[in-house]
């Protein structure tokens, strides 16, 4: 009875620790280009193209659209630069779902430079996760913002 009971309990253990693992994905890289138009009343919005091992593993689409649903800055009074919080959703072009991408952008004399991380999703990107950094660099229509780190699925 004993021997049962250790048997029992020793492969309780092992399914607890194997299943996540069996169940996660690999962190794989991504690379997000997304010019953003920064219209004088509404809402930023783009579009984005993805490209990496990620997007060849399909974790995530590789084309959609952005619309930023939060922003908020904070900073410009010392006059050295300006901190953005900003939320986007990203919408896939396929029907796949949207994911959330939190930003915490400097821009300041080094320029337009940010970290990223997903924060939620729906559809296939429920249980998606990723981090990365990138930069913005401006242009005619806006900011062009070129992002880069690594995906996975839980």
């Amino acid at each position: 009875m004993r021997k049962l009971s250790i048997l029992f309990v020793i492969t309780v253990i092992l399914l607890l620790t194997a299943a996540p693992a069996a169940a996660s994905s690999p962190p794989l890289d991504v690379e997000f280009v997304a010019p953003t138009i920064l219209p004088e009343y509404d809402p930023p919005y783009g579009t984005f193209t993805a490209t990496g091992p990620a997007v060849d593993a399909g974790i995530v689409c590789p084309t959609g659209t952005t619309l930023d649903i939060f922003d908020k800055a904070a900073g410009y009074q010392s006059q050295t630069g300006i901190n953005f919080q900003s939320v986007k959703i990203f919408t896939c072009d396929d029907g796949s779902g949207t994911f959330f991408v939190k930003l915490q952008v400097r821009v300041d004399e080094k320029g337009d430079n940010f970290n990223w991380n997903i924060i939620d999703g729906t559809g296939a990107y429920e249980r998606l996760h990723g981090t990365g950094s990138g930069c913005g660099e401006y242009t005619d229509y806006g900011v062009l913002d070129l992002y880069d780190g690594k995906l996975h699925i839980d």
